[in-house]
């Protein structure tokens, strides 16, 4: 018990420096993507939804200091529209990104009972690391449109046309990109989570 959890918290550690680092590598510009979302689906996986609930946080934690930092323009212009609700929207959509997929993946790995259905259940289970990530984020805006509608107006900007880029481009392409990448690297990460599961079963 105690090799196992020991080998548990160097995998955890492995996981969360590669967080870390795609992470702070990602938070650039005005559209970022969430390369992290990877080792974090793997380790929801392997470990289980209470360490990919940390790995999660973390996550939310380094996109939230890039965010006021002002590496990460989009989180910048939201922490100064609305600060604790920007925190918030990080740490939200990180943890549950890391804890959906462990979830999940324990659930449907049980209920398909079919050859392939871990490898099914690797990949709706990496699917859902997005679409919460994504989800919370796209809620978290919408609850504070009026105050970035408000900002937008003061910087004598087309509010209408700066919501519609919020929402209909920047939200949609991070979404849609985060997702296939974790699609395409879903059956890895399932092979790797089945191989490590039995090697140190």
């Amino acid at each position: 018990m105690n090799k196992q959890k020991t080998l548990k918290l160097v995998q955890l550690g492995i996981l969360l420096a590669l967080v870390i680092v795609l992470q702070s590598i990602s938070s650039v510009g005005v559209v970022t993507l969430c390369l992290c979302l990877i080792p974090i689906t793997l380790g929801s996986m392997l470990l289980g939804w209470k360490y990919g609930a940390g790995l999660g946080a973390a996550f939310g934690v380094v996109a939230a200091f890039w965010g006021i930092i002002g590496k990460d323009f989009f989180t910048f212009l939201l922490f100064s529209v609305n600060p604790v609700m920007t925190i918030l929207i990080c740490l939200v959509k990180g943890t549950l990104a890391g804890i959906m997929p462990g979830l999940i993946y324990k659930w449907l790995s049980g209920a398909f009972k079919f050859k392939a259905g871990g490898l099914v259940a690797g990949i709706i289970a990496s699917i859902s690391a997005p679409v919460a990530n994504t989800g919370i984020f796209a809620l978290g805006c919408f609850i504070i449109k009026n105050d970035i509608i408000n900002v937008a107006g003061q910087l004598s900007l087309d509010t209408s046309n700066f919501v519609t880029l919020i929402f209909g481009t920047l939200i949609s392409v991070n979404f849609f990109i985060e997702l296939a990448i974790n699609v395409v690297f879903s059956p890895a990460l399932h092979k790797l989570t089945e191989m490590l599961s039995k090697k140190y079963a």
